[in-house]
Order: C-alpha cells, then sequence, then structure tokens
C-alpha cells in the first residue's frame, strides 16, 4: 500500500477557522526531511526565541563553580535540572551597549536586550536578533514573528520614554516589534490563526461565547485523517488537541481582565490559578510620578498567564506558524510584590535596590529568579516533549533566556544566560561554558543569526564575530 503522506503546511479547516497541525511522521520522509516546503522535502528549520526575565541575578546563586560538562547546579538554575543536558550555562559575557543611551539602567537594558546596540531618543538603537532572522526568512510561515509581554504596558519612563521601558523586540531603530500582552487575544491569533488585531471569525466568537470549544468545528477532520495516519502520529495529534483544550479550559474558567481606564482592581481571591492579579497600594517610597497607584501582588496570576503564553509559542513553533519569537516576563520595572517568595508587600524592584524583605534580600532575590527558571522549565518541557524528525522540537529549537542588566543593583558585566536547545544539531549543550570578560553579549547574539541560517556578518555593539566553542 502506497504510504499517506502530508505536506507540513496542512491544516484543520472548518466554520471560518484554521488549526494548524503539530510535525506527524506522515510530514517526513526517510531522511528527516519535510514534505510540500518549497519543491523537495527539507530539513527541519531552527526556531529561535528571546526570553527576558527581569532585574538580573544574584550571582553568587547563579553561576556554577565549574566549567564544562557535569556542573552542579546552583539554587537559581535547581530548576532546570530536568534538563540539564539540553542547555548551556554562559557566564563572562558583557552587554557593552548598556547605559550609553538616554534614561536609567532598566530605560538602558530593554531595548538593548536582544539588539546589543545603545538605545536613541526613540528606543532601540537597532532591531533585535529574532527580528533580523524573521526579515530574511519569516515570510516562510503565517507569522514572521510572534511577540508578547506577560505584563500590561507600564507607565514608567526612567529618563526615557515608556517604550524604552516596554519593549524587548524591536525591528528597526526606535520601532518596537507590537507585543501582545493578553492571553486570550493571543491564543485566537494561534488556535484560529487569525492575523494579529484583526477579529475572529463570527463561528468562532460564537464557540467562546456558547463555551464550545474551537475544535468543535473541525472534528470531522480531526476523525478523517486519524484513520489514515499511524498509531505514533494519532498519539501526537492527540496529545496536540489536547493541548489545545486545555488552553482554552484556563481561557474560558479565568477571563482576563482589559487593561483600558474602565478596568478595575479584581477581588483579591486566593487561586493561584487565576490570570488577573490581585492589587495593592504600594509603600510610601514607592509612589512615584508615572508610577501606576495600584501593583500586583502574588506569584500565581504571573505564572498562569506565563504558562499560557508560553504554550502558545510551543504551539506556534511546533505547528511551524512562526520560526521566531520574543517574549518577556516584565516591564523595565517589575513592581510585583511576592509573599510567597519571602517578599512581603516589597516589590521586586525596590528588594534589588537594597529595601529588606521579610525573608532576606539575598534569599528573596533568588527566590525570584528561581521562580523565572522554573517558567523557562516549563517552556523546554513543552518543546522536549514534541518529537520532530529524529529528534524534538527542543532539539530543532535556540532559546536565549536572560535579562536587562546583570544584577539588579545595575551592571552590565557578566549577563546571566542560559541557551537551551541545540539548532537542529549544531550546538554541543549541557555545559558551564566561562569566557573571558568582557566578551561582548553581541557575539553570541550573531552566533544565534548563524545557527539560525542567517547571513548577517557582524551584529550589535562588539558582534565582530560568532561567539566560539558553542559547537565544539
Amino acid at each position: 500500500m502506497k504510504p499517506f503522506l502530508l505536506s507540513r503546511r496542512t491544516v484543520l479547516r472548518g466554520a471560518g477557522i484554521a488549526i494548524a497541525l503539530p510535525t506527524l511522521d506522515a510530514m517526513i520522509d526517510g531522511r528527516g526531511r519535510w514534505y510540500g516546503i518549497a519543491r523537495a522535502a527539507t530539513p527541519a528549520p531552527v526556531r529561535v526565541m528571546a526570553f527576558h526575565f527581569p532585574h538580573g541575578v544574584v550571582q553568587a546563586q547563579w553561576v556554577p563553580a565549574t566549567t564544562g560538562p557535569n556542573y552542579a547546579l546552583t539554587p537559581s538554575l535547581m530548576p532546570l535540572a530536568a534538563f540539564q543536558k539540553d542547555f548551556n550555562v554562559i557566564t563572562g559575557l558583557q552587554q557593552t551597549a548598556w547605559n550609553k543611551g538616554p534614561g536609567g539602567g532598566h530605560a538602558n537594558g530593554m531595548p538593548d536586550f536582544a539588539t546589543a546596540v545603545p538605545s536613541i531618543a526613540t528606543g532601540a538603537g537597532g532591531p533585535s536578533f529574532e527580528q533580523v532572522l524573521a526579515a530574511e526568512f519569516g515570510a516562510a510561515t503565517k507569522f514572521r514573528a510572534l511577540v508578547a509581554n506577560n505584563e500590561p504596558a507600564g507607565t514608567q519612563a526612567e529618563g526615557a520614554t515608556t517604550a524604552h521601558m516596554n519593549n524587548i523586540s524591536w525591528t528597526g531603530p526606535g520601532m518596537p516589534a507590537p507585543s501582545e500582552r493578553d492571553p486570550l487575544n493571543f491564543f485566537m491569533t494561534m488556535v484560529s490563526a487569525v492575523p494579529t488585531g484583526a477579529a475572529p471569525s463570527p463561528q468562532v466568537l460564537a464557540a467562546m461565547a456558547r463555551k464550545k470549544s474551537v475544535l468543535d468545528h473541525v472534528l470531522g477532520e480531526i476523525g478523517a485523517l486519524q484513520t489514515r495516519v499511524g498509531s505514533a502520529d494519532k498519539a501526537r495529534l492527540d496529545a496536540h488537541l489536547t493541548s489545545i483544550r486545555e488552553v482554552e479550559r484556563i481561557l474560558a474558567t479565568n477571563p482576563v481582565a482589559t487593561t483600558g481606564a474602565e478596568c478595575k482592581a479584581p477581588d483579591p481571591i486566593g487561586d493561584p490559578t487565576l490570570l488577573v492579579d490581585p492589587l495593592a497600594t504600594p509603600m510610601a517610597n514607592e509612589i512615584k510620578d508615572g508610577w501606576p497607584a495600584m501593583r500586583p501582588v502574588g506569584i500565581g496570576p504571573a505564572k498562569a498567564r506565563a504558562e499560557v503564553f508560553l504554550r502558545l509559542f510551543a504551539t506556534a513553533f511546533r505547528c511551524d506558524l512562526t520560526r521566531y519569537a520574543s517574549f518577556a516576563l516584565s516591564n523595565g520595572f517589575d513592581d510585583r510584590r511576592a509573599p510567597e517568595l519571602g517578599g512581603g508587600m516589597i516589590g521586586h524592584h525596590q528588594i534589588t535596590h537594597g529595601v529588606a524583605p521579610p525573608g532576606g534580600q539575598v534569599a528573596v532575590e533568588a527566590a525570584y529568579v528561581a521562580f523565572y527558571t522554573g517558567l523557562l522549565a516549563f517552556l523546554l518541557d513543552q518543546l522536549k516533549s514534541t518529537p520532530e524528525g529524529a529528534g524534538t522540537l527542543l532539539d530543532n529549537s535556540l532559546i536565549y533566556f536572560g535579562s536587562e542588566m546583570s544584577v539588579g543593583s545595575h551592571d552590565n558585566n557578566n549577563m546571566p544566560v542560559v541557551l537551551a536547545g541545540r539548532a537542529g544539531g549544531a550546538v554541543v549543550t549541557g555545559r558551564h561554558l566561562a569566557y573571558p570578560a568582557p566578551t561582548p553579549l553581541a557575539k553570541l547574539f550573531l552566533a544565534i543569526l548563524k545557527f539560525g541560517g542567517s547571513k548577517t556578518t557582524t551584529f550589535g555593539m562588539g558582534g565582530d564575530a560568532p561567539l566560539a566553542g558553542l559547537n565544539v
């Protein structure tokens, strides 16, 4: 019998929606290449993501004591233990572009984060690395790049502009990439394949109003496909559709409040699965011009929102809706109070500047970082649990995980970096790579561009050659 073959571009359609599929065995030839891309089967592409967490690290809790493989994980990296063979910890890198533009350390660090170019009056001084790849290769997928932030846009400027403080993804000098901050909108963009800014179809809106899954509109196509593929592909389809239904369930149970003037502070309910932050009045020394009158409390809502976003980024990579992404866990100032981490009612930003929390400054700062690395672990699990060709989706990815500064008290030396994934086998993982300080961070960004297939020869400030040692 002639084997059943599928194009990598196959989607399920029905009632005005289109749902992309994960990579199935039926889409891959005997050499691990995809059918239906250009004229011949092609290798799985490298997915690239910039993933930001705020306010740096406690160096003693972050930097491993030894280099090379088999290093001991530090407390801040411990949430990544299950994936230690899938990433590199990189130390010794300097963000050379930092503090050479307008405003304070955060207003410089956010636009510099993935550009490594000194900021200008209107924002970043150049494009971020994932947007460079999107400009070169993004036309091959439905979305050139996908950009999201886990928090509403902030009102702080820190001596520059709110654009400096609210964005890490830039398409060019002073040109922030539009960032989605509502998980529900992001969900509709992914599952319904609706371009950002466009309205969902009436059928999709009606389904949501009835609490009915958008998947119900394509049940016929799902059933027909499952009768033609092998048992491994059936299992992958099942897992993919289950993941979509789980995100729908979370969003239907916990609607996200809008961030306009009509939005009111929700009741402080203790359920950690809620997506909406309880709010509280800040301390007197935190009340400043341009800062919000109320601040978020608790890590539960932030964690729940981030996990929805990260599931959807994984879906976008899995379904080849995009190959380039950017996700920020916070704006330039993280004002969140985290009693669960020992911070009491003192904001994260204040703690990093010496305001002692109940749990002790070092312990609480390190707990925040461990919380963020736990979210990276959540994403890595999503990617590693997805088979693709002879490996996994994580094997065909490069995830840059870092912060806008090395420590919360402001510094640009020894930037905290985790680089996860193997870029299709090009990167050797499972190591602590320590470079002589101050090696420009821009060299790493140029290396990421090269692993992504870019023809770029220089990038950012100091990126005159790719960072050596990643592929050996």
